[in-house]
């Protein structure tokens, strides 16, 4: 091993003949060695080897040493008896090695040679041992054997018969069967299919011979029209050319008329800025003169608006006069009245304060007074307050202990000890029925598991029988359809033969079908070709003399009574060639090995191939199978009935054993509860005692207790001087809270008389500021309205002045506004007269541009015309080249057409075209490659039909094989059965010094399904199931069976993982001596991991497992024979 777990470093185990011991602390890593020999022995699963991945097995690191990316183990085999599989029997010795990379998975290598994981699984299954062998028993493996169900437990047999392998072969078989059966399944659909298709493709080869006569006849009137067409644009691009050429001439004239149009018109334009600019100096003057007349109206409006605000403005001022001086007045009456006030504001002050301090003094000697009143009523009111909270202390003390007390007492009146002195006799009674019923349960489980067996057998037997029978049933069936089906497919026309209808007797097949020939292939009474009728006319025609009539042994169709009535039998070849010649018209002679003789000479020969004879045999076969059919068919439903039966007998017996089962289970269930309840009653009886003497100690504790309460309650005094004290307190602080209150009263009443004067005193200063204020603002107002209203007077004399000089200045500019209009009207006048001239010369142009652009436009339309035509021949020509790939001189052939002159309209050939278009469009899709699918077709059918052939015989070996491997695996398993069986009850007399033991087969007739049941009786107890033993028990029984397999078939190598852990010490000293006794009978090498200093000392070879260092397994071994010859030598 290296990198493997814990051993981060190469470790060798040297597994020699005897007893290997491996020991060493827990956790040391001794079990990693056994689950390293079941990692090379193929072990895939991860859990199995205590990981999540199997990366896990690889070494993970410590604190001081690196996690490892590889590990490797090697297990070297003697091959020297080459009992290995064929692929790696060369060698004499055989190293297996698997190595796991991390991330990357497992490899195997036989002898350097990369192998599977399956080849390295066989190679050990064959050899009785592997990665789950039961040789290898690790921890929890007794355990696992004692809680197996029975089938489960089989293994151990098939392990026994070495036909684990043969298991791996058989299923490997089953489902490669599976695989071929599925194939043929999937060949059968797909030989379905592709006769459908084979069909589907046969109609869509005559759809496309309908689809390609149509396209031709398309191809045919696509080349009338396309030839149509280009002629038509041939001849539509000659006349388009010519219509250009004289439009063009037509363009040039009109042209020139619109160029000397132009010229007029420019140069009646050049007239045209002179005069607009002398018009427009004229209108400007003219407008310049009737804004400065408007200016002059404005200016007069305004003059007259000035006056007026300026006579509004001086009203205005002399009314803000008369109210500034009224204002004044009541400032000045307003500060007086403040002054008065403030006078008497001042003297009320001075009167109030004395009386407040006066007030605020007794206020304070008051307060004084209530604070000692307060203090002595605090003090009376807690003295009340302390009594009260003892005595209720008291009061709920002796409540709670009275409560304590009764409770105690009622307690005890509930604790009835002889209720349950009683129920103790009652569950110990209980106990002994329990156990009487688990020994009767039990004997009828022992009865019910041996009708069992019975019931087994039989039923086994039975369906042998049946089988045999259903066997013969289905040959006959066999052989009846196969028949069946060679007559029915022996004539395909559908009438049935006349030979059908024929019995023949003495075996004259032969000899009729010599006769007849093909004729019996003929139906009776009317057919499509041939037929045989009732012939009408009487011949009197009688077989040779000397020879047995052919007719006596042919029974049925009347119809060839007359063809029979002149043939004869005879015995030899020979003496028929001899009656040849004295046969008269219409007679014959036969054997009855066949051959005919007629009487017209024609002859042939005895021994020829005849399929008349043939299928007459057939069908006289198929009437015989028929009524054996029938008669086997009766027994094997009698024998189905007895099977059935036996079943039924086997399910009544299942179901008693497995009902025997469940009453011994809940009988022993019902052991175990009556056992809990006697433990349980004298547990609640026990516990009710000592309950009974503690709730006698607290009865009396609680009594004391009560007492002492009482005594001090009694002790506390009257309240009612107490309480007459804090009533005389609480009146006195009454009294004084009352003088307090009254002398508050007056002290705010003064204090707010002094705020409220004060107050008004402040707001009185303040309004007589703002009077003065107002009074000096009132005086420097009315000063400077004065000033304002001297200077409008001035201003409305000059205003009043203005109106007179205006009407002179109006008076002047009216001449000259009339002079300047008459000047301008001129102006406009002359410039309306070039304009004139100009707009007609502009008219003439237009009507010349536009006739030169009407010219252009038909031009460019001819034009157009022209190039449409061109791209209408060069579509055409394109369509010819894509749909008929010729040039358009190839259409006259292609359209068979000498004259194209003489095509019809075009509209008649794009008529003919759309009918053909929709006839092939009618047709639908067409697949145009279906003649030769349908040859890939057919070939593929033959091609699938041999690999049909191929894989029925194939399934035929594989069931053979699987058969082979049953019938195998039936016999070894029986075998060993009986072997393991011996072996198990001498093993278990030895490891338990006495007592019997056997093993069952359950569950199933059919050895490889059934279940393995053990059933053991220890020195001097019943014979029972293995889980119903004790545990150590149960231990040394599955060791006895692990045993009995290993000398039955002896495997290489058996490891024992701490097995010994549940056995004493005698135990153990029996196992030991098993096991010396087992290593020298067989060639067994025992590897046993153990704790037990017995174990210990009985080995051959230690090998010690210890870790010195954190997470790291280290390897030493010690051999104890050549220490004891070492210790003996050295005595000596």
């Amino acid at each position: 091993m290296a990198g493997f777990k814990s051993f981060a470093e190469s470790a060798e185990v040297d597994i020699e003949t005897g007893l290997t011991g491996i020991v060493g602390p827990n956790g040391c890593g001794k079990s990693n060695i056994v689950e390293g020999l079941r990692w090379v022995m193929g072990e895939s699963n991860a859990r199995q080897m205590r990981g999540g991945e199997m990366d896990d097995v690889i070494f993970a690191g410590t604190d001081t040493r690196p996690a490892r990316n590889l590990a490797e183990i090697t297990l070297l085999l003697d091959n020297s008896d080459r009992s290995a599989p064929s692929e790696f029997n060369n060698d004499d010795d055989l190293e297996i090695t698997r190595k796991i990379e991390r991330g990357k998975g497992s490899s195997y290598f036989v002898n350097t040679r990369p192998a599977r994981a399956k080849d390295v699984q066989l190679l050990f299954a064959d050899s009785a041992t592997g990665a789950r062998s039961s040789g290898i028993v690790s921890q929890g493996r007794i355990g696992a054997i004692v809680g197996a169900r029975p089938t489960d437990r089989r293994a151990l047999l098939e392990e026994a018969a070495n036909i684990r392998g043969l298991h791996a072969r058989r299923h490997e078989a089953e489902l490669r069967l599976k695989g071929a059966e599925t194939n043929l399944e999937r060949l059968d659909d797909v030989v379905a299919g592709l006769i459908e298709q084979r069909d589907s493709l046969k109609k869509q080869a005559r759809q496309a011979a309908r689809y390609r006569s149509v396209a031709d006849r398309i191809r045919k009137a696509e080349a009338q029209l396309l030839l149509a067409r280009w002629h038509a644009a041939e001849q539509a691009l000659a006349d388009a050319a010519e219509t250009l050429r004289t439009l063009q001439l037509t363009t040039a004239e009109h042209t020139q008329i619109a160029a000397s149009q132009a010229t007029t018109r420019a140069e009646l334009a050049a007239k045209l800025p002179p005069l607009r600019e002398t018009e427009v100096a004229r209108a400007a003057e003219y407008q310049r003169l009737a804004i400065s007349r408007d200016e002059l109206d404005r200016e007069e409006a305004r003059i007259r608006d000035a006056l007026e605000r300026a006579k509004d403005q001086q009203h205005r001022i002399t009314e803000d006069i008369e109210r500034e001086a009224s204002l004044r007045t009541d400032a000045s009456s307003a500060i007086d009245r403040l002054t008065a006030e403030t006078a008497g504001l001042r003297t009320t002050i001075d009167e109030a304060a004395p009386q407040q301090e006066s007030a605020a003094s007794e206020l304070a000697t008051i307060r004084a007074e209530q604070d000692i009143a307060d203090s002595a009523l605090a003090d009376a009111a807690g003295r009340v307050r302390a009594a009260e909270s003892t005595r209720t202390a008291l009061s709920g003390r002796i409540t709670d202990l009275r409560s304590r007390q009764d409770a105690a007492r009622a307690a005890l009146d509930a604790i009835s000890l002889a209720e349950l002195q009683q129920a103790a006799g009652t569950a110990h009674s209980d106990l002994e029925a329990a156990e009487a019923r688990n020994a009767a349960d039990v004997a009828r489980l022992t009865q019910a598991e041996s009708a069992l067996a019975d019931a087994q057998n039989a039923a086994e037997s039975a369906a042998t029988i049946y089988r045999e029978s259903d066997t013969r049933t289905t040959r006959l069936q066999a052989e009846i359809d196969a028949l069946g089906y060679l007559l029915a497919a022996g004539d395909g026309s559908g009438d049935v033969p006349i030979a059908d209808s024929l019995t023949v007797l003495d075996s004259m097949e032969q000899a009729l079908t010599a006769c007849l020939s093909e004729e019996l292939s003929a139906p009776a009474g009317s057919g499509d070709v041939s037929y045989w009728r009732s012939a009408g006319a009487q011949h009197d025609l009688e077989p040779p003399e000397g020879t047995r009539p052919l007719a006596d042994s042919v029974i049925g169709a009347p119809e060839l009574a007359s063809t029979l009535a002149g043939i004869g039998v005879v015995d030899t070849p020979g003496q028929a060639q001899f009656l040849q010649d004295s046969l008269r018209p219409g007679q014959s002679v036969t054997t009855q090995q066949g051959g005919l003789w007629r009487w017209d000479g024609f002859v042939r020969r005895p021994g020829a191939q005849d399929s008349g004879a043939e299928r007459i045999r057939q069908r006289q076969r198929l009437e015989t199978l028929e009524a054996e059919l029938a008669k086997a068919a009766t027994e094997q439903n009698r024998l189905s009935a007895s099977a059935s039966t036996a079943d039924q007998a086997l399910a009544e017996a299942r179901t008693s054993q497995t009902g025997a089962r469940a009453d011994a289970a809940e009988s022993n269930t019902s052991l175990s509860t009556a056992r809990r309840a006697e433990e349980s009653t004298k547990l609640r009886l026990s516990a009710a005692e000592e309950r009974a003497d503690e709730l006698r100690t607290t009865a009396a504790t609680l009594g004391d207790d009560l007492a002492s309460a009482e005594a001090e309650a009694a002790a506390l005094g009257d309240d009612a001087a107490l309480q007459k004290g804090e009533a005389d307190a609480r009146q006195v602080a009454e009294a004084v809270r009352t003088r307090v209150a009254e002398a508050m009263q007056a002290e705010s009443r003064f204090a707010e008389a002094v705020r409220v004067a004060s107050d008004r005193l402040a707001s009185a200063a303040t309004e007589t500021e703002a009077w003065q204020k107002r009074l000096v603002g009132a005086e420097n107002r009315v000063g400077e309205m004065k000033t304002r209203l001297a200077e409008g007077e001035a201003e409305i004399e000059r205003l009043s002045a203005m109106p007179d000089a205006l009407a002179k200045q109006r008076d002047a500019l009216a001449d000259t506004l009339q002079t300047a209009e008459t000047v301008r009207q001129q102006a406009a006048d002359d410039l309306r007269r070039a304009e004139t001239e100009l707009a007609a010369a502009e008219t003439a142009q237009r009507e010349a541009d536009t006739t030169l652009a009407a010219s252009r436009e038909q031009l460019v339309r001819a034009e157009g015309t022209r190039d449409f035509a061109t791209e209408t021949r060069r579509v055409v020509e394109e369509q010819i080249s894509d749909k008929l790939d010729c040039s358009p001189d190839g259409l006259a052939s292609i359209a068979d057409i000498e004259d194209a002159t003489s095509l019809p309209e075009v509209t008649v050939l794009e008529d003919r075209v759309h009918r053909l278009i929709r006839e092939r469009d009618t047709i639908g899709p067409v697949n145009l490659r279906a003649e030769t699918e349908m040859e890939e077709v057919a070939a593929r059918i033959e091609s699938i039909e041999a690999e049909q052939e191929d894989l029925v015989a194939a399934i035929e070996k594989l069931r053979a094989a699987i058969s082979r491997l049953n019938r195998q695996g039936r016999e070894q398993l029986l075998n060993s059965f009986a072997a393991v069986n011996n072996h198990f009850k001498d093993l278990f007399k030895v490891l338990f010094g006495g007592g019997t033991a056997e093993l069952q087969l359950t569950e199933s007739a059919d050895p490889l399904e059934a279940g393995l049941e053990i059933l053991a009786q220890p020195p001097g107890k019943r014979l029972q199931s293995l889980s119903l033993l004790s545990g150590g028990e149960q231990a040394l029984t599955a060791l006895a069976i692990i045993f009995a397999v290993f000398l039955t078939n002896p495997a290489p190598i058996c490891v024992l993982d701490e097995v010994d852990a549940p056995l004493d010490d005698t135990n153990v000293a029996r196992f030991c001596d098993l096991l010396r006794d087992i290593a020298g009978k067989t060639d067994t090498r025992f590897m046993v991991i153990t704790h037990h200093r017995m174990t210990m000392a009985r080995m051959d070879r230690l090998f010690g497992v210890t870790m010195e260092q954190r997470g790291i397994s280290k390897l030493v071994s010690v051999d104890l024979q050549t220490a004891e010859r070492i210790r003996d030598a050295a005595v000596a």
